[in-house]
């Protein structure tokens, strides 16, 4: 069974005691050097510490590996709304339907589109792909991605977007409303989540591996991804696929 993340009950109390220490905010209102918030430990200390907290990372209570029921859990505390859902048919799945149906000489595309969903659907594998919320008080909106049925439907990438880098106007007065909520943004991003341990927008849960965990931050942007998951599921479902290829029985 493919879990992406399983904590045990010491990581979950040590995921709490983060969450309490998690500030890199001064009690002034000021923002702080995150070497001068830390007071023990050495760089190498600071920076292990930042790669391992990447995996409890989330993005308005979503985090990845979590399933649809708890998507919904977390987008309905945040008071985002459902706009989009989105199905899918893992691709080699989809061809071998269409590899059925065609033996069955339905060939008009309308009739094709039908059966291979209907083959889909017995088998249960079409599959919400995508969900899109939206804020719609402050223009917040929310896509979160999940893997196929084959590893269990679960989150492995989630966008979030709001009106930051918006542009209302040339003038003075819109250039300095704009790097303020620039500022604001980055400031709160800086608070929630430290300081980037890889670019200056970056985190990354293992800096070794170009398929980890991580969350890349831009002008009123935020990714949060776990290539590694989704590579897994396609390498997974490829293979499911073929082993299920319904060839032709040649006799010579």
């Amino acid at each position: 069974m493919f879990t992406p993340f399983a904590y045990s009950d010491d990581e979950v109390e040590e995921i709490e005691e983060m969450e309490e220490t998690e500030d890199t905010i001064g009690e002034n209102g000021e923002e702080e050097e995150y070497e001068d918030y830390v007071e023990e430990g050495t760089t190498e200390n600071i920076t292990s510490e930042l790669n391992d907290r990447v995996k409890y990372f989330d993005i308005a209570g979503i985090m990845i590996g979590q399933d649809y029921e708890k998507v919904k859990e977390a987008t309905k505390e945040h008071k985002y709304k459902l706009v989009n859902m989105e199905y899918n048919i893992p691709k080699y799945f989809k061809f071998n339907y269409d590899s059925v149906c065609r033996k069955k000489n339905i060939l008009i595309p309308e009739n094709l589109n039908a059966c291979i969903k209907g083959l889909a659907r017995k088998d249960k594998m079409e599959y919400m792909s995508k969900v899109s919320y939206k804020k719609h008080d402050t223009n917040e909106t929310i896509d979160v991605y999940f893997t196929s049925p084959i590893t269990e439907n679960r989150v492995w990438k989630i966008e979030y977007k709001n009106n930051l880098n918006i542009k209302y106007g040339d003038s003075e007065n819109f250039q300095y409303q704009r790097e303020e909520r620039r500022r604001a943004f980055w400031y709160f991003v800086l608070s929630k989540y430290g300081e980037p341990n890889v670019e200056p927008n970056k985190w990354v849960l293992d800096t070794n591996d170009n398929y980890s965990v991580n969350l890349e931050a831009g002008f009123g942007t935020l990714t949060l991804t776990n290539p590694k998951q989704n590579a897994f599921d396609i390498l997974e479902s490829t293979k499911q696929a073929r082993r299920e290829f319904k060839y032709t029985d040649y006799t010579f």
